[in-house]
């Protein structure tokens, strides 16, 4: 069966909600599970919060799905400005696929999705943040046209994680 993609609306939530803790714990989660990251993951990936993202007119939000499974997905904020380079507006917020559906082209086509909708919002550039230690994301990001611009810092229960911070023009 193959791989459709499309505009998330709110019957996804509850999918996009689940597969965000599944993917969440399972990229961060590597030592094991601990209040912050239960905390973290409760509260920022809800039915409620996705109802929200979906019906947003500042962003969109992309699924990829194989008949009716729900493989990965990717959030866009068309507004929000990059914090390392001036004049660049248009965040990937999210771009998540299943670990065991990785390396089946599922990212680079939710990329391209939100490369076409991001140029019919005339942007140039789209930035997004993602852990310096994430290393298969990276790779990914790099592959993918991507070019580290700065980093800045996500913070969990008082502590600091540096996310580099990646940018690419949306015709590459």
């Amino acid at each position: 069966m193959d791989l459709r993609y499309g505009l998330a609306g709110p019957a996804d939530a509850a999918n996009l909600a689940a597969l965000s803790i599944e993917v969440w714990l399972h990229t961060y989660g590597r030592d094991g599970i601990r209040q912050a990251f239960s905390d973290y993951v409760l509260n920022e990936f809800t039915v409620e919060r996705f109802v929200g993202h979906v019906a947003d007119p500042r962003g969109a939000v992309l699924k990829c799905e194989r008949g009716p499974y729900l493989l990965g997905y990717l959030r866009l904020d068309f507004e929000a400005a990059c914090p390392t380079v001036p004049g660049v507006t248009g965040e990937i917020a999210t771009l998540y696929v299943r670990s065991r559906h990785a390396r089946q082209g599922i990212g680079a086509g939710l990329l391209a999705e939100a490369a076409g909708l991001c140029r019919a919002r005339g942007l140039e550039r789209f930035w997004l943040a993602v852990n310096h230690e994430n290393t298969p994301a990276l790779r990914f990001y790099e592959a993918q046209g991507f070019r580290r611009q700065g980093s800045r810092d996500f913070e969990l229960e008082g502590e600091r994680h540096e996310n580099f911070i990646l940018v690419r023009g949306v015709g590459e």
